[in-house]
C-alpha cells in the first residue's frame, strides 16, 4: 500500500461490528429476548398517563384537565386520565360527607344522646 499524503493519517480498516455470540458458545442455548413488561404499555388505552396506573385498585388521583382543555403533561402526567369528567366532584362529595358524619359522630356521646354544651 502506497504511504499516506503528508500530514494526512494512515487510511482505518472499517469497523466491523462486535460479534455476537454463537449458540455454540453460549453452551447450545439460543439467546431469548427479555419477557414482556407485565400490564398494559404506557401510552396504551389501557394506560395513557402515569398516573392511571393504580386506576384498577381505585389509589389513583383524576387529572383535572384531561376532560376540560386536554392535558399537556400527555404520558408523563401524574394523575389519572381514565377516571371520567365527574369524579373530581364525586370524591369531593364523597369527603365531604364523610367528614360530615365523623362530625355527627364525634358530637354523640357514647350513650347515643345527643351532646350538649352546657354540662
Amino acid at each position: 500500500a502506497p504511504a499516506p499524503a503528508p500530514g494526512r493519517p494512515a487510511a482505518q480498516p472499517p469497523l466491523e461490528p462486535p460479534a455476537l455470540p454463537s449458540d455454540a458458545a453460549a453452551g447450545g442455548a439460543s439467546v431469548q429476548p427479555p419477557p414482556p413488561p407485565e400490564g398494559p404499555a404506557p401510552g396504551s388505552s389501557e394506560l395513557p398517563s402515569i398516573g392511571s396506573s393504580e386506576h384498577a385498585a381505585g389509589a389513583c388521583k383524576p387529572c383535572a384537565f384531561v376532560h376540560k382543555k386536554g392535558c399537556d403533561n400527555g404520558l408523563s402526567c401524574k394523575f389519572c386520565h381514565l377516571c371520567g369528567p365527574d369524579e373530581i366532584k364525586r370524591r369531593r362529595k364523597e369527603r365531604l360527607e364523610l367528614r360530615k358524619a365523623a362530625l355527627l359522630q364525634s358530637d354523640t356521646v357514647t350513650d347515643g344522646t345527643p351532646h350538649s354544651e352546657e354540662e
